[in-house]
Parts: C-alpha cells; sequence; structure tokens
C-alpha cells in the first residue's frame, strides 16, 4: 500500500514523500516535487513488487538457503574465533540439511517455527535452541547477517 505525505522541506518548498509498503517486501521512499510524480512511482513501485520485479525479492527467488548457507561458511565463518566458528557451522549444516532445499522466498517465519519446534523436540535445551536460530545467517530482508 502506497502513502503520500505533503511536506515541506528544509527551504521552505512543498514535496511529497512517498512509502510503498507491501508484506514480504522492504519499505521503498521516495520524494518528489510534484504529486503526479509521486503518484506514477507509487504504481509503478507497488506494481513491481506484486509482479516479482522488486530488488531483492527477485535475487531471493534465484537462491536456496543452502547457497547462502555455504557463502555465509566460506567467506564469513573464517573471520570470527574458533569458540563461534566450530559450533556455528554445526548449527548451520543442520540447517542446510533440513532447508537447505528451499528458495529464500519460500522461507518464512511458519517454516522456521517448524523446525524450532522439531530442535525443540529432538531433547535439545532452549538456550541451544536460541543459538540454532540466533545462527541462522538470514535477516527479514534475505541478507547475511
Amino acid at each position: 500500500m502506497a502513502t503520500i505525505e505533503r511536506r515541506t522541506s528544509k527551504e521552505g518548498h512543498l514535496v511529497y514523500r512517498v512509502k510503498v509498503r507491501r508484506r514480504g517486501a522492504p519499505l521503498q521512499t521516495a520524494t518528489f516535487t510534484k504529486l503526479s510524480e509521486a503518484r506514477k512511482w507509487a504504481q509503478v513501485t507497488e506494481g513491481a513488487v506484486l509482479e516479482g520485479r522488486h530488488f531483492k525479492t527477485v535475487e531471493a527467488k534465484r537462491h536456496t538457503l543452502g547457497d547462502l548457507i555455504e557463502r555465509y561458511i566460506r567467506d564469513v565463518l573464517p573471520h570470527k574465533g574458533d569458540s563461534t566458528a566450530y559450533p556455528r557451522e554445526g548449527q548451520l549444516r543442520w540447517w542446510r540439511n533440513r532447508l537447505g532445499h528451499c528458495l529464500l522466498t519460500d522461507l518464512t517465519p511458519v517454516r522456521i517455527a517448524e523446525h524450532r519446534d522439531l530442535l525443540s523436540r529432538e531433547h535439545r535445551a532452549n538456550s541451544t535452541v536460541n543459538c540454532y536460530l540466533a545462527g541462522l545467517p538470514v535477516k527479514p530482508d534475505g541478507d547475511l547477517s
């Protein structure tokens, strides 16, 4: 959903700030001097998000969680201390074995919660389950942590 706010710039000019919020996509904002330009941008941006042409959504459709985990193990873990890297690698391999086939767009909070519950059923302590969740290298926008 797009919202357009009428604002006054620091220089005292009238400007229009557009915010496009869609579930599963990051907030998009832009500022325009003409209301017609603001409406046009809002319409085009909303359409792009809905059609999957939105920036990060397109990347998320190309990569699996397994791809992300392998990249994280290769590029990030070597820069961490041994006491962090060793247990984290085991946790990441657990996630890769369970959800590595999933595209990042299909990785939903519900799916992660199902696997969190699976960890609990495997008689792991709550603190261990929390470590597995914290070690998952996905932020809500799909970037590496």
